[in-house]
């Protein structure tokens, strides 16, 4: 990936968070809900449909506990308060935006869950995000 990519949650009143150590990948799916039917005499034909939610594939990171080389940026907040900020953003009940700069990303999502464990001593939680997009009714 481009090395300036910046892997952004940001909710509206001022919360959000810039990942310390951007994802190794990420995967968004666009896709409509198109309907095929068969037609006597001319046989399968397609009918365009409206855009389905866009897909969001699992962020999967960690939050460091020391700067490494990898890092995106230096002074990012602790593990705990990596973690503190995301349970913010879920327990306020409004939708958050996922910003991949340099990309076409920038989808107003829920957050629909969030896993985090310590895997070893180094105080690093490693976590998992998973997304949807969100549309707000009119």
């Amino acid at each position: 990936m481009e090395k300036n990519m910046e892997f952004w949650l940001k909710q509206d009143g001022g919360t959000s968070l810039r990942l310390p150590v951007p994802p190794a990948s990420y995967d968004i799916t666009w896709a409509n809900n198109n309907s095929s039917f068969l037609v006597e005499g001319m046989g399968e034909v397609s009918f365009l449909g409206k855009p389905k939610l866009t897909e969001i594939a699992p962020i999967e990171s960690f939050f460091p506990n020391q700067n490494y080389s990898f890092c995106a940026y230096s002074d990012f907040p602790s593990p705990e308060d990596c973690v503190t900020i995301i349970k913010k953003m879920i327990d306020s009940g409004k939708p958050v935006r996922y910003i991949i700069t340099g990309t076409l990303v920038n989808i107003l999502c829920s957050i629909e869950s969030f896993n985090f464990k310590e895997n070893d001593g180094t105080g690093d939680i490693s976590f998992s995000l998973d997304l949807k997009e969100y549309v707000v009714l009119k």
